[in-house]
């Protein structure tokens, strides 16, 4: 299989996608909060910001920005160290998550609410919960109810125009 060239790292507001391993168990509900325990560990670490986040059974989004750090090496901390935790906690070997993931870069404003509203809905159209405030390890409870979130979200700022770019373009 080839493997598709990352073209940027850093600098830039992602979409990111990762998935469990094939045939490793769903993620009980005290080990989605592992996870999010790690990416709250992960962000101090690597400085990036988080906008959305929402952990499901067998995979998890993230919307995020790297400035600080690149996303491949977030990623790998946060993949790794939440999955050895996890793979202890199991007392199982090897890994947990697939080692590799996906990213979107998001180009537009209009990018960025998609990707949002597709996180916060995830756990309703996989059957789940029937409100999307109601999954526990998602970002939606603080933006539609304005509760505690486990991992307290940054707040986007972005232009009020949904085809802006979301970084500084050449022919502008």
């Amino acid at each position: 299989m080839t493997r598709l060239r990352r073209i940027e790292r850093a600098d830039r507001y992602f979409f990111v996608t990762t998935s469990l391993v094939r045939g490793i168990p769903a993620l009980s509900a005290r080990e989605r909060g592992v996870c999010l325990e790690f990416l709250g560990k992960a962000r101090s670490k690597h400085g990036f910001a988080l906008f959305g986040y929402v952990i499901m059974p067998d995979h998890a989004h993230l919307l995020l920005a790297a400035f600080q750090s690149t996303l491949p090496k977030l990623m790998r901390d946060w993949k790794s160290e939440s999955g050895f935790a996890i793979a202890q906690a199991r007392h199982t070997r090897g890994g947990i998550w697939q080692r590799r993931y996906f990213d979107f870069i998001l180009r537009r404003v209009a990018d960025f609410g998609k990707k949002m509203e597709y996180i916060h809905d995830n756990p309703v159209a996989a059957g789940l919960v029937a409100r999307p405030e109601d999954w526990a390890w998602s970002s939606a409870a603080f933006y539609l109810r304005k509760e505690r979130a486990a991992v307290r979200p940054d707040i986007f700022e972005g232009p009020a125009d949904r085809d802006e770019p979301l970084w500084p373009v050449p022919w502008r």
